[in-house]
């Protein structure tokens, strides 16, 4: 059989089950037919059926690397075709073959080990522009064998300026970049970047005639977006600058280039500083890229810069405003409107968000659901079930979006939420879609725009819905959600366990995580227990609500950049300045400086440093030198004469290790006493 691999390989019969075979050989077997079938990869490469069957071998060799060393398939063939395709110059030929070029990418992915799954999961990734998930480690010799045939792909892009414009080269150069990426290997990735867009070095100017070959081409277009997404930060803002920006309004409305609003959308991912942001921002035109014009790529265009805006923690109000004056929301009389505007990115009301669905019947608790305030008269009249209008896809996750931002960057959105709120058929219908399902999770999360009281006023207009919500495969995630939400109100949860509990059996046959997020089960054996226990994660939720929850916005929690060494200097003289802060901070070690400093502050950090790190003998010592420390000042430290509720607290924490004190001391004297007698 190994003698006739290669013709087997190429048969159209016998291919398919040679692909099968080399998977679940044995170790020998896969050696043999493995060494044979790698030796003739240039002639069998363009073969239709031999290139299937060279991937398979491939991605078995690189699936079979991870296992012990006896079942470890062989390195040399590998290293060897590499070794020949560079010395003899076959790569030219097998990049451009539209059946070769397949090869060349598994073997790239197997040179840096990558196991690519059968069932076609790669391909789908492949095409995202991911790399497969599972990943082995490769010899050196192999690793090797990477980078030469790395450096010969990227000599080959020198060579010929029209390879990155082939439809069967790109896909191997965005793979290649790819790989460099995640391998580490910079210095090589660099070159293979300036190759791509015509640059001289890392920190040269881009070819405009080269970028503008790539812009206009489909294959050409994906290499740039890979080396955009793949390049340094000296060559990003060098594309930024001298390239991109005088064209993003041009880019954007596709009007110079069919792929424009692609390459835009990379161009947003990789900003990594705020003026980069800043000056794209003030290039775009948020009406053409919301107007009645624009398509889904120039909606995702919105989305990415939100993102950019999270990601970097700056610029929000810059984004948010102009999205809401190119939807209409800017006048305080729009803003009832704000959520079904964003939602189909259109200026709609509540009531258009509902388009009659025949044939369609709604069962169980969501037929009972009869509240239709805001509805059109003709809908409330037809007898047809109701379902909500389809959506731009890019809709909900800019409301999603949106609702990660601070509070004041989003005005519209939390003056129109009454009005949502009213609309409770609304809200169930919204839950159960896979897309707005989303954006209620957003808003009911701790980190949302939206406020303790808002958050809690929502959880509420979803009062009689979770029976409905809960057993429902999507709108069971938000009945987790808000469930978490109602933490700090027991007798709301006891209500939505209640309705829960309605619906127990079919909620643990169709969406058990729920019932077990929500407890039901203690909720249903130990009542009164789980009654305590939610009264007492309530009291909690109240009393430290925002150190539990963060207290604020996703976008606000960030640490913020560090600033210069003076404003670091100020800002640490001026905790410092703070008694509470200088009373829990250790004593030094010498005596003299303690003295010194007890002399200089009024004696109040010492004496807190004396209660809270000397130990007892020191202490003991420190008062026979003089410090100061009188029995009655330490019942009563001079810290506790400063206002505040941080001082209180502190006053608090040292009577109760006082009384923890006087304690043990009472129980030592009164075991002294009974072993005296």
């Amino acid at each position: 059989m190994a003698e006739r691999v290669l013709l087997v390989a190429a048969d159209q019969r016998g291919s398919k089950p040679l692909e099968r075979l080399l998977r679940k050989a044995s170790s020998d077997s896969f050696n043999e037919a493995f060494k044979r079938l790698i030796a003739a990869l240039p002639e069998l490469a363009p073969n239709q059926y031999g290139s299937h069957v060279l991937q398979s071998a491939l991605a078995s060799w690189a699936e079979r690397l991870g296992e012990d060393e006896p079942a470890r398939p062989p390195v040399a063939p590998l290293v060897t075709i590499c070794k020949s395709l560079r010395e003899d110059g076959g790569w030219p030929a097998l990049v451009v073959n539209p059946c070769a070029s397949h090869v060349i990418r598994a073997l790239l992915l197997a040179l840096g080990g990558y196991v690519t799954d059968a069932q076609g999961k790669s391909k789908a990734a492949a095409k995202a522009g991911l790399l497969p998930e599972k990943r082995v480690d490769v010899p050196p010799e192999v690793a090797e064998s990477r980078r030469f045939s790395a450096a010969s792909l990227v000599a080959l892009l020198r060579e010929d300026e029209t390879l990155c414009l082939s439809a069967h080269a790109s896909p191997v150069i965005q793979l290649l970049l790819r790989i460099l990426r995640d391998s580490g290997d910079r210095s090589l990735l660099a070159e293979a970047c300036t190759a791509v867009v015509g640059a001289p070095s890392a920190t040269g100017a881009p070819s405009v005639d080269r970028c503008d070959a790539l812009l206009h081409s489909a294959a050409g277009s994906r290499s740039l977006e890979a080396a955009i997404e793949t390049a340094s930060q000296e060559l990003f803002a060098e594309l930024f600058s001298r390239y991109f920006r005088p064209r993003l309004k041009a880019l954007c409305s596709a009007d110079s280039a069919e792929f424009g609003p692609f390459l835009v959308q990379r161009l947003v991912d990789g900003i990594f500083h705020e003026p980069q942001l800043q000056l794209a921002l003030a290039e775009l035109d948020f009406t053409a890229l919301l107007g009645d014009d624009a398509g889904p790529s120039q909606h995702v265009i919105v989305l990415k810069l939100l993102e950019a805006a999270l990601r970097l923690k700056t610029g929000f109000r810059q984004v948010a405003i102009p999205i809401f004056r190119a939807l209409a929301l800017q006048a305080a009389s729009e803003h009832h409107r704000s959520w079904p505007t964003i939602l189909c990115l259109e200026q709609l009301g509540f009531e258009s968000l509902w388009k009659p669905a025949s044939g369609r019947k709604q069962h169980g608790k969501a037929a009972e659901l009869k509240d239709t305030t805001g509805l059109d008269e003709t809908l409330k009249a037809s007898s047809q079930p109701l379902q909500i209008r389809n959506m731009p896809s890019a809709g909900p996750q800019i409301l999603a979006a949106l609702l990660r931002f601070p509070g004041d960057a989003v005005t519209p959105i939390l003056a129109g939420l009454p009005k949502l709120l009213e609309q409770r058929e609304l809200l169930v219908a919204l839950a159960q879609g896979a897309r707005t399902a989303k954006v209620l999770e957003a808003a009911l999360s701790p980190s949302s725009a939206l406020n303790s009281k808002q958050r809690l006023r929502m959880v509420k207009a979803f009062k009689g819905c979770l029976a409905c919500l809960g057993p429902h495969h999507v709108g069971g995630w938000v009945c987790a959600a808000v469930w978490r939400a109602s933490l700090a109100e027991p007798s709301l949860r006891e209500a939505f366990a209640k309705e829960l509990l309605e619906v127990e059996e079919e909620l643990r046959s169709q969406n058990f995580a729920v019932w077990k997020v929500c407890g039901l089960h203690q909720a249903k054996v130990r009542n009164e227990e789980w009654t305590k226990a939610q009264h007492k994660a309530g009291k909690t939720q109240r009393l430290f609500g925002e150190l539990l929850e963060g207290g604020a916005p996703e976008a606000v929690k960030a640490p913020a950049v560090v600033g210069s060494s003076q404003d670091r200097d100020k800002l640490k003289a001026a905790v410092l300045a703070d008694p509470t802060v200088a009373a829990l901070l250790p004593m030094a070690d010498d005596t003299d400086d303690k003295l010194e400093q007890s002399e200089e502050d009024g004696g109040d950090a010492s004496e807190v440093d004396g209660l809270l790190s000397s130990r007892p003998k020191r202490r003991r010592k420190l008062a026979k030198a003089g410090t100061g420390i009188k029995k009655a000042e330490l019942k009563s430290p001079s810290v506790a004469s400063s206002s505040g509720k941080g001082d209180a607290s502190l006053m608090e924490a040292l009577k109760l290790l006082k009384s923890r004190a006087s304690g043990r001391a009472r129980k030592k004297r009164k075991r002294s006493d009974i072993a005296a007698s």
